[in-house]
């Protein structure tokens, strides 16, 4: 399901301990919100920065800090059942909003990497993402940001990291004029090129009845070179980050218990 035009208006700038800063991705202005989502203050980037400031005071680095990332046309709501359990796991989580109909995969990663510059550097940095957000970490994870030692492990949920075919039978001007630039992208074929992580990196793939696709992308455009692991679910797409399945691994893997794969 794809989020209302006014979702898509704002990316994460800043994060500490639930707090957000977020900035307008056409407009000069910044909000604070508090962990509950609720705007505490709009204004000046510098003047929400310093409102955070005295609101939360700095704290010490996480031990391990996962980053959970919406897919194309979505928002962060669309992760809060995989966030709620890795949460109740003992994990610290920072489930991110960014403008996805609105920049480039590139334009994505760079300010996800700026974010990170200002968390304090966790001993362990992991991801979770749904659809384009796979995308957009495999681009954050080419660079050499100060953080990039520490991440741990990658969960990705329905990536398209082969592209996507059913988006490039319905590309038209009309649906990339909505879905923004980066579904141009992923229609032009950018997954194939993107970095490949290092890092341990599972997999999974959602099927609807016996066919080979979630409804949007197929199982085995969601695979990449070198994976640690893959599975496939009975789900569509756009649902496959709340398969109790899919959860269960998500705690087993980035939960404070041993992992139990």
């Amino acid at each position: 399901m794809i989020q209302g035009a006014g979702t898509q208006l704002w990316a994460d700038v800043r994060w500490r301990a639930g707090w957000r800063i977020q900035s307008h991705s056409e407009l000069a202005v910044s909000r604070l919100l508090d962990p509950g989502g609720e705007a505490r203050l709009r204004g000046s980037l510098i003047h929400c920065e310093r409102a955070l400031d005295r609101l939360c005071p700095a704290a010490k680095e996480p031990e391990h800090l996962v980053v959970l990332l919406h897919g194309l046309g979505r928002t962060r709501y669309s992760m809060r059942r995989i966030d709620r359990a890795l949460s109740h796991a003992g994990v610290t989580t920072a489930r991110l909003d960014y403008p996805s109909t609105r920049r480039t995969i590139q334009e994505h990663a760079q300010a996800v990497a700026a974010l990170l510059d200002r968390v304090p550097t966790p001993t362990k940095l992991s991801f979770v993402t749904h659809s384009l957000g796979g995308l957009v970490v495999r681009e954050l994870l080419g660079g050499d940001a100060s953080w990039r030692p520490s991440v741990y492990k990658i969960l990705m949920l329905a990536p398209p990291n082969q592209g996507a075919a059913l988006a490039r039978a319905l590309d038209t001007a009309a649906l990339r004029a909505v879905m923004g630039p980066s579904f141009g992208q992923l229609v032009e074929g950018i997954a194939t090129s993107l970095p490949v992580p290092d890092e341990p990196t599972s997999i999974f793939a959602g099927r609807i009845g016996n066919t080979q696709t979630d409804g949007l992308v197929a199982i085995e455009e969601t695979k990449l070179e070198g994976m640690a692991e893959h599975h496939v679910v009975p789900s569509i797409h756009t649902f496959v980050m709340n398969h109790p399945a899919v959860i269960a691994r998500a705690v087993s893997l980035l939960g404070s218990a041993p992992d139990r794969a």
